[in-house]
């Protein structure tokens, strides 16, 4: 079996000790170094030569599409040093793309284990078939198309117009901390405000799923990011913590989505 050696490349460190405790359970497959934004993670594929890099595509400095850029324009230079690339990412509709025009693979969050498996084997058969360096040219030859993709993915459906105090305002959904149900509406809890908006609970998870959020109950919903802490009650019962402060509890539904997000094994 051919070793693999990967580098983790993501801003967020749940995200990253997910991805970590993953990778370290893979047979043959060495976890290198982790990067928390584009200029650490060219400086750690420079000092440490990964075969293969899981990169997210939102980061701070340098974006995934960044580092594309800059690895191609080395490619003359260091044709036998370029990564493989696996974007990890929240926004699966311009990530396709990405996949269909010389990223050798995507996983939308949260990852599960036998996906990010399946992954990792597709990147050791292409590894040994020295295919880094035509899929990364072909790569950087789309990223301004890639880019305009995620701009609009960004852009387009995901903020709200909400009716509030005599007002109509604009409330962008990744502001949004968290949701519950009432009735025929959702609550929206963002940033120490509520709103009151006209939609199915599970029509808005749907809508909004590319950008994060996971149902945890048949009446709540939250923005995986803001997820701290995921614990039990004193009736044995899950709840999530989030950076708000605000608890959310867990339906047993849900359970296991909620739980895949920190390990595919825990009940």
């Amino acid at each position: 079996m051919t070793p693999i050696t990967v580098l983790i490349s993501d801003d967020e460190p749940l995200a990253v000790s997910r991805l970590a405790e993953l990778v370290n359970r893979m047979d043959a497959v060495s976890l290198i170094g982790e990067a928390a934004d584009g200029r650490e993670t060219l400086a750690l594929i420079e000092k440490l030569n990964p075969n293969v890099i899981l990169l997210d595509i939102e980061m701070p400095l340098l974006d995934g599409f960044d580092v594309i850029e800059h690895l191609t324009s080395s490619l003359n230079d260091h044709a036998s040093r370029i990564p493989l690339i696996i974007f990890i990412t929240a926004y699966p509709q311009f990530a396709v793309r990405a996949f269909e025009t010389g990223a050798l693979d995507f996983i939308p969050k949260p990852v599960r284990y036998a996906r990010l498996v399946e992954a990792i084997d597709r990147a050791r058969v292409a590894y040994a078939d020295r295919e880094a360096r035509n899929r990364l040219a072909l790569l950087g030859k789309t990223l301004n198309e890639l880019r305009q993709e995620r701009s609009k993915a960004l852009d387009d459906d995901h903020y709200l117009w909400v009716p509030r105090h005599g007002e109509t305002v604009r409330v962008d959904c990744d502001r949004i901390d968290w949701i519950k149900a009432e009735g025929e509406y959702v609550r929206l809890h963002a940033e120490e405000k509520t709103y009151l908006y006209r939609q199915m609970i599970g029509d808005f998870v749907s809508r909004n799923a590319a950008i994060g959020f996971l149902r945890v109950h048949r009446s709540a919903a939250v923005n995986v990011s803001r997820i701290v802490a995921i614990k039990r009650n004193s009736n044995g019962a899950r709840i999530v913590r989030l950076s708000t402060g605000d608890e959310v509890p867990v339906g047993r539904k849900y359970a296991k989505e909620v739980m895949a997000i920190i390990s595919p094994n825990i009940e």
